[in-house]
């Protein structure tokens, strides 16, 4: 398409001449066409968590004899089902996901063939955008299951939706919790991805993320709010959390957005520099 006076309908391009979002199409449809990594690395947490609380609901009607109530507020119950965004395992098969999108390319040694054509920045930013895509997806397929679990479980009980009347309140609580679960999940990405490129090894990234993560959550349990202030991603989430949800002091809890948004920026810069500065025409 040529260029026009008003620019419209021109593709953005990068340095390399190759359009933008001709990369972040190309990198989505590479990745749709592995479904394995796919649902087990970004569909698989809201799938798990939802077949978790059907199965939790069903033994309690199995026990009982009676349908459990719903939640009657379905906004604020989506909101604290984001909470798995905080869950090691869940954040293991993130990581995975993440780290295979990268890894793919140093274990074909396509870097040599596709940098040239495209540029290094705008393939890092496509791969990572895709990444945040799929992530997004998983937190609203999370948010979605959630509100339709308990609107049947309301529907079963009582012949009703049992939906108490939408609240301002719940909705910005919602969107709240949407933007910890993402702005966590995007600094874990970002943290793979570095990690991914400096080692060019997927069991590199994978391995030191989980341990640490499990690290973090043996230390919460023991110590509690004693070391909520240490800048860790998952500290920082679940002390957020605790201030949307359990009324912690606004200012810190605030600070705390600010520490994930540190740890993404951070990480995403120090990987994109290394693998500007990476040599790969071996890769």
């Amino acid at each position: 398409m040529g260029q026009t006076r008003s620019g419209v309908g021109v593709p953005v391009r990068n340095p390399k001449g190759y359009p933008v979002n001709a990369l972040f199409s190309t990198e989505l449809l590479k990745l749709q066409r592995q479904p394995g990594v796919l649902f087990w690395g970004f569909l698989s947490v809201p799938a798990t968590a939802l077949a978790f609380k059907i199965a939790l609901e069903g033994f309690f009607f199995l026990r009982s004899g009676n349908f459990p109530q719903g939640q009657t507020d379905i906004l604020l119950s989506a909101a604290q089902s984001l909470g798995i965004a905080g869950n090691p395992i869940a954040q293991l098969l993130y990581v995975i996901g993440v780290s295979s999108v990268f890894y793919v390319e140093y274990r074909f040694l396509a870097w040599r063939n596709l940098v040239p054509r495209a540029g290094r920045f705008p393939l890092l930013a496509a791969k990572f955008a895709v990444c945040l895509l799929w992530m997004v997806i998983g937190l609203v397929l999370t948010v979605v299951g959630d509100m339709i679990l308990n609107t049947a479980l309301n529907f079963l009980r009582d012949g009703t939706s049992g939906r108490a009347p939408i609240q301002a309140g719940s909705i910005l609580v919602l969107s709240a919790a949407f933007a910890i679960a993402f702005l966590e999940l995007a600094s874990l990405a970002a943290i793979a991805a570095t990690l991914t490129i400096i080692f060019r090894s997927m069991i590199a990234a994978v391995v030191p993320v989980f341990l640490v993560g499990i690290a973090c959550s043996i230390l919460q349990a023991y110590f509690g709010a004693a070391i909520a202030s240490v800048p860790m991603p998952s500290f920082a989430a679940d002390a957020a959390r605790a201030w949307l949800f359990a009324g912690a002091e606004g200012p810190y809890g605030i600070a705390r957005f600010g520490t994930l948004l540190a740890w993404l920026l951070a990480a995403a810069t120090a990987g994109s520099l290394i693998f500007w500065r990476q040599p790969l025409n071996t890769e």
